[in-house]
């Protein structure tokens, strides 16, 4: 529903976002009134050890105020629980006045602990020592109430007409990421993204708080769970796609350093921060260490932790690290150089998304123009271009001894995720140096590239998505179209904001079904020039009208790009699902047109993921032609 209003100003919680809160205030409060109630009974014996000036000067009137908040918290909660997040809101009109009335309780409650705390200091000595650990407890729990209510009131608070919306949203912005560190000041690129922002979630034709924007991906989740989505299969992938595929999956999570080794081990989740953290203390401890610990290859791995990190990942392969540049920054993505013997190949791998400044690349997903001497001029990801520029601009000589060293090699540029989309728009720009160039684009965007160019680049870039990877759908089309599907959802719903986030949500979780049901609607061969991404396909009829129409002219439409693998899963699968197996086909960019909210949305993004399915569909490559046959 709409955003509260208290004191004249709009706040970012709804009213039935009170309901925890309050349960939380009464189990609060709740012991500690039921702890003075029993020792009052008990106290009343001749052998009474408080005297009457403690009752009379600090029990009752705390009493009293215990049970208001006790009696208006249950009011709250049960108020909250009324009407459904956006269609009906009336039953909660109320929820302001009782909202002023307990924040007029508030300096009652300190008034009376800080007036009550001179009685105390001389009568403390003579109560129960169980006793005098519950006056601490209501001392303690008076002060940080109200501190948490000043903070939360603070922070949800909308200060649209004190400051310009984008102010707001740079604000914001600024706190999230570290204070503004690590951008470097590039006022032009932060405001692309804040109006990126602004353009998905400041809309007047709805007003949602955080809360309802979880609760209608959940409906959302519950629908798209249960959905059956018919996969018309144009084209096994090649077997020799997925193998390379593979191969250069091993290169593009390498870059991933410390990060990689984790997944590597297949760690639970806590596990796997404990031995990042473990892997990159190693950095941390030689913080004094000599010059001479750095090898003269890498950049910004003072200690050459990172680089040793890397030979370890690239055991299996043996390549000769040429290069490394470990600069991670907004705009800056980490890579490095390899020469690989057996593929005789020279390898550019460029790292994902790891760090807060990586995530601000990612958001800064307005349109720049990229121009090329091959195929014309278009448009790609504007975070992206300023990356794989940077890294132009850091290798193209270096490239040109590489060769002259290996000469009968030739350059591959792989990635991973952000760093695929990197690499994607890299390969553009060194192709008519490099004819035989090609990329491998694992976990790709599906925001990267103007269609123009997302065509012309078949022949050479090869994009890889797992089942419902929620990064191979992402872009300002689908999130625009996924806002409206939320808004829909919630106007439809007939339940409690609390229902919604928990039975429904555990329900969700719970379930197991097949996202994809291949069709086979021609005869499965190896990719040929016949096969064209730009054939035109029967978009599912989820795919609203909407997405196809509502995105405004002057805004160019950025897609995957090159040749588009989808390994999609063939069993009934949930959010715990273990094994899991995949087939590939070859697919089209406007096949990820749509996000799937889907229990394994982001899962699916993992590298775990990638290395699972492109191994499964390469084991069982034999057994998927014989099914589709």
């Amino acid at each position: 529903m709409p955003g509260i209003r208290l004191f004249g100003r709009r706040f970012n919680f709804a009213s039935d976002d009170l309901t925890i809160p309050s349960l939380i205030d009464i189990g609060l409060r709740l012991p500690l009134l039921v702890t003075f109630i029993v020792f009052r009974i008990k106290d009343e014996s001749p052998d009474s050890t408080c005297p009457s000036t403690f009752y009379n000067g600090y029990f009752y009137p705390l009493l009293s105020v215990y049970a208001v908040i006790t009696i208006l918290a249950s009011i709250m909660a049960l108020i909250s629980l009324r009407g459904t997040p956006v269609k009906n809101t009336r039953p909660r009109r109320h929820m302001p006045l009782l909202i002023y009335t307990r924040l007029i309780i508030v300096p009652i409650d300190i008034s009376i602990n800080v007036l009550g705390l001179i009685l105390i200091i001389r009568v403390f000595h003579m109560c129960a020592i169980i006793l005098r650990a519950t006056i601490i407890a209501t001392i303690i729990l008076s002060w940080t109430v109200p501190i948490a209510l000043f903070i939360i009131l603070a922070f949800f608070i909308d200060l649209t007409g004190v400051i310009s919306p984008e102010k707001k949203w740079e604000m914001r912005i600024k706190l999230i990421f570290c204070c503004g560190r690590g951008y470097g000041g590039q006022s032009s690129d932060i405001k692309n993204i804040v109006k990126t922002l602004q353009y998905l979630i400041d809309d007047e034709r709805f007003d949602l708080v955080p809360s309802d924007v979880a609760a209608g991906l959940i409906l959302l989740q519950h629908e798209d769970v249960l959905e059956e989505r018919q996969l018309d299969i144009m084209q096994t992938a090649p077997l020799e796609l997925l193998k390379e595929g593979l191969y250069y999956n091993s290169y593009a999570q390498s870059a991933f350093g410390w990060f990689s080794i984790a997944y590597q081990y297949r760690l639970t989740f806590l596990p796997r921060i404990l031995f990042a953290m473990r892997f990159r203390t190693i950095g941390f401890c030689c913080a004094c260490c000599s010059p001479c610990c750095q090898n003269p290859d890498s950049l910004n791995d003072p200690c050459g932790s990172q680089y040793s990190t890397l030979t370890y990942l690239l055991r299996k392969q043996k390549p000769v690290i040429l290069y490394a540049n470990f600069l991670g920054a907004f705009h800056r993505a980490p890579f490095y150089i390899a020469a690989d013997g057996e593929k005789k190949k020279i390898i550019v791998s460029i790292r994902g998304t790891l760090s807060a400044t990586d995530i601000l690349t990612d958001i800064n997903a307005v349109e720049d123009v990229l121009e090329t001497e091959l195929f014309g001029n278009g448009h790609c990801h504007s975070g992206m271009h300023s990356a794989a520029t940077y890294i132009r601009d850091d290798i193209s000589t270096r490239l040109i001894d590489i060769f002259i060293k290996y000469p009968d090699y030739e350059l591959i540029i792989c990635g991973y995720s952000l760093g695929a989309g990197i690499a994607s728009i890299l390969a553009i720009l060194f192709k008519p140096n490099y004819p035989h160039l090609k990329c491998y684009g694992i976990a790709m965007p599906g925001s990267v590239l103007s269609e123009n160019l997302a065509m012309a680049t078949r022949h050479f870039i090869h994009s890889y998505v797992v089942d419902v990877d929620m990064i191979g759908r992402a872009s300002i089309r689908s999130l625009e179209h996924l806002r409206d599907r939320i808004i829909d959802a919630l106007d439809k719903c007939n339940r409690n904001k609390l229902r919604i986030l928990t039975m429904t949500l555990f329900g969700t979780l719970r379930k197991r079904r097949q996202t994809f049901h291949s069709v086979n609607s021609q005869t499965p061969a190896l990719m040929d020039e016949s096969f064209s991404p730009s054939t035109t396909l029967n978009i599912d009829s989820t795919i609203s009208e909407l997405v196809l129409n509502q995105t405004p002219a002057d805004r160019a439409h950025l897609i995957m790009p090159g040749t588009i693998i989808h390994l999609y899963s063939i069993n009934r699968v949930g959010l715990f699902s273990r094994k899991i197996s995949y087939r590939a086909c070859m697919s089209t960019y406007n096949r990820f047109s749509q996000l799937i909210v889907h229990p394994r949305m982001w899962l699916d993004h993992f590298p775990a993921s990638y290395a699972t399915a492109l191994a499964d569909a390469i084991e069982n490559y034999d057994q998927s032609l014989q099914e589709l046959n």
